[in-house]
C-alpha cells in the first residue's frame, strides 16, 4: 500500500514537472504559429486581385498604398447613439457592420437646406435636446468644420466660415427636421429635411448586435457621454507593423533626398537633419518618433483649412490610416489629435502609440508626434471580456482622492495599449477609463494611485 502511495506520489510529480514544461514552452509557440497564420493571412489578403481592383498610378510619394483614405474617412463620426421613445440611450456597434457608414450613407440620399441658428439656446435647453426621445445622434470625437460636414454628408448647405458642429440629431418621429449641435458653445442649428428616409435609419439602427445603455448628461458647463451601468468590453490582441525609420528620413526629410541627410546614433535615440531646418528624432526603444519643420509655413487662421491641412499632413507623414480617426482639436484647430479606434473606441497610451500628434506655433514651425508601431491584423486570443464601473463610480473615486469636479475636462472609456508578455510582435488591448485632466489624458488607476 505504502509503494502505491509513494508510486502514485511520484506520477504526480512527474505530470506535475511536465506540465510545468509545457506551460513554459507551449504558450510561447502556440503564440508564434498564431503570429505565422496571421501573417499568412495578410499576405493573402493583399494578393487578392480584388484588393487591387482600382487604377494602377504612379506616384514619387512612397505611401500612396498606403493611404487610400478620403478626409471625410478621418474626420467621420466614431459613435451613434439611439434614444428610444422612454428616453434610454444606448451606444449602438456591430463588430461585423460598420454602423457610422450605414448611417452616412442613408443621409447622404436626403437634402438639407434652410440652415437656421436657434435663439436663446442654455446649457439646459441643449441638453434637453440631447437626451429627447425617439432620436439618432451621431458623434464627433470634436468639432468639424461646416464644410466638412457638407462633404461628409454629401449636403451643399450654406454657412458662415467659422461655424462647427460635433453632433447631428435626427428626430425620428418628426424628419422634415435634423439639428446640428455643438457641445463648446451649446449652439444649435436646425435644418429642413427633403426626402427623409426614416425606415432605413431604423433599419441600420435594430441591427446592432451591441447596444450599450448611456446617457448624454449636463454635467457643470460641458456635457458628457455617461455609461450609467457601467461597461463590459472585450479585450483585443493585435499583430504589430513597425515601419522602418529611412522610410519616414524619404517622405518628411529634405523632400525626399535622403543622401544629405545627416545621421547621429546613440543608444537611446537616432537623430535625422537636412540641413534645412528638419530634423527627426526616433527613440530607439519604443519607436517613439518626434518630427520638426522649423522652416515655418504661412499659418491660415481658418479651422477649416486647418483640419485640412492636417489631413495632409497625415498622408504626408505615411502613417497606415486603416483604424486613424480625428479625436481632438485645441486652439481652434492649431493642435491637432489622431488616434486609433477598435469598435468605435479610442486608443490611449503615453508613448504615442496609435496616436498622431501635430502641433503648430504663431510662426507656422510643426512639430509631429507619431510611432513606428501601428496595428495589422487582429488576432484570436482567450482573454475575458473586463468589466468597467460606472461613470457615477469614476466621479466617487475621484473626488476620493481629491479631485474637484471642475477640474475633470472630460471621461471616455478607451483602450490601452499593454505590451504582450509573450512576443514582441504582438500587443494587448484593455479597456479602461480615461480622465481629461489640465489637457492632458491620464489613466483612471494611475490617477488614483499618484493621488
Amino acid at each position: 500500500m505504502k509503494k502505491e502511495m509513494i508510486g502514485m506520489r511520484n506520477k504526480r510529480q512527474s505530470l506535475s514537472a511536465n506540465f510545468g514544461v509545457l506551460q513554459r514552452y507551449l504558450l510561447p509557440i502556440a503564440t508564434t504559429v498564431v503570429i505565422i497564420v496571421s501573417l499568412i493571412f495578410t499576405w493573402l489578403i493583399w494578393t487578392n486581385p480584388a484588393h487591387f481592383n482600382r487604377k494602377n498610378t504612379t506616384s514619387s510619394a512612397p505611401n500612396t498604398e498606403m493611404t487610400a483614405r478620403s478626409l471625410t474617412d478621418i474626420y467621420a463620426p466614431t459613435q451613434v447613439i439611439y434614444s428610444d421613445d422612454m428616453q434610454n440611450q444606448e451606444l449602438l456597434y456591430d463588430p461585423k457592420v460598420n454602423m457610422v457608414n450605414e448611417l452616412e450613407k442613408t443621409v447622404r440620399q436626403w437634402r438639407l437646406v434652410d440652415l437656421k441658428p436657434l435663439a436663446g439656446v442654455t446649457a439646459k435647453s441643449y441638453a434637453k435636446l440631447l437626451g429627447q426621445k425617439n432620436a439618432i445622434i451621431l458623434n464627433f470625437p470634436d468639432s468639424v468644420s461646416g464644410q466638412v460636414f457638407n462633404e461628409t454628408f454629401y449636403q451643399n448647405l450654406k454657412m458662415k466660415q467659422d461655424v462647427e458642429f460635433n453632433r447631428v440629431l435626427i428626430p425620428l418621429k418628426n424628419p422634415k427636421q435634423m439639428y446640428l449641435m455643438n457641445d463648446n458653445d451649446f449652439s444649435i442649428f436646425k435644418t429642413s429635411v427633403v426626402d427623409a428616409n426614416i425606415k432605413n435609419v431604423m433599419k441600420t439602427v435594430n441591427t446592432a448586435a451591441v447596444r450599450i445603455p448611456v446617457a448624454e448628461r449636463l454635467y457643470k458647463d460641458r456635457t458628457l457621454l455617461t455609461y450609467p451601468e457601467g461597461v463590459t468590453l472585450d479585450q483585443y490582441s493585435y499583430l504589430l507593423n513597425k515601419q522602418d525609420q529611412s522610410f519616414f528620413v524619404t517622405s518628411l526629410l529634405n523632400n525626399g533626398g535622403v543622401s544629405s541627410v545627416k545621421t547621429k546614433r546613440t543608444e537611446k535615440q537616432t537623430v535625422y537633419e537636412d540641413g534645412n531646418f528638419r530634423r527627426m528624432t526616433v527613440d530607439n526603444k519604443n519607436g517613439a518618433v518626434l518630427y520638426q519643420n522649423f522652416v515655418g509655413r504661412r499659418e491660415t487662421h481658418s479651422f477649416d483649412k486647418r483640419l485640412r491641412q492636417g489631413f495632409d499632413d497625415l498622408v504626408t507623414i505615411g502613417v497606415p490610416l486603416d483604424n486613424i480617426r480625428y479625436f481632438e482639436s485645441n486652439e481652434d484647430g492649431v493642435n491637432l489629435t489622431y488616434r486609433t479606434y477598435v469598435e468605435g473606441f479610442p486608443i490611449f497610451n503615453q508613448t504615442r502609440y496609435g496616436t498622431v500628434q501635430l502641433d503648430r506655433d504663431i510662426q507656422g514651425n510643426e512639430q509631429t508626434a507619431f510611432s513606428l508601431y501601428s496595428l495589422q491584423v487582429p488576432l484570436p486570443n482567450n482573454k475575458k471580456p473586463i468589466r468597467l464601473i460606472s461613470s457615477d463610480e469614476v466621479f466617487q473615486q475621484l473626488k476620493s482622492t481629491g479631485i474637484k469636479p471642475s477640474d475633470i475636462e472630460d471621461m471616455q472609456v478607451g483602450y490601452e495599449w499593454v505590451a504582450n508578455p509573450n512576443s514582441d510582435m504582438v500587443i494587448d488591448l484593455k479597456p479602461v477609463w480615461y480622465v481629461e485632466m489640465n489637457g492632458k489624458w491620464k489613466l483612471l488607476s494611475e490617477i488614483a494611485k499618484n493621488n
